[in-house]
């Protein structure tokens, strides 16, 4: 996965998400929509087959929090949750 970053504002961050495809993209588009303080948060492959693992995302936040923080906890919650799936996990395997 690499971040290419497109355009960055004050409150709005644009970026490909190298290496990635509808399957994460989504996932980290759900899980910033659950941030208040993101205003807009959305993705495009722009041509499914030259762009397919090049997915383009905007995120525009409030005053509150950049779009670079809205991003990074969407990612630590990502996988703070896929942590806890994996322990669940474990836990049913070792019995």
């Amino acid at each position: 996965m690499k971040i290419e970053v497109i355009k960055r504002d004050k409150n709005l961050l644009e970026f490909y998400l190298v290496g990635e495809d509808h399957t994460f993209a989504n996932l980290l588009n759900e899980t910033l929509h659950e941030n208040k303080h993101v205003t807009f948060a959305a993705y495009a492959i722009e041509h499914p087959v030259l762009m397919a693992r090049k997915p383009r995302f905007r995120i525009s936040t409030d005053d509150k929090v950049t779009p670079e923080k809205a991003l990074e906890e969407a990612a630590q919650k990502i996988f703070d949750r896929a942590k806890d799936v994996l322990e669940v996990w474990e836990g049913v395997i070792k019995k």
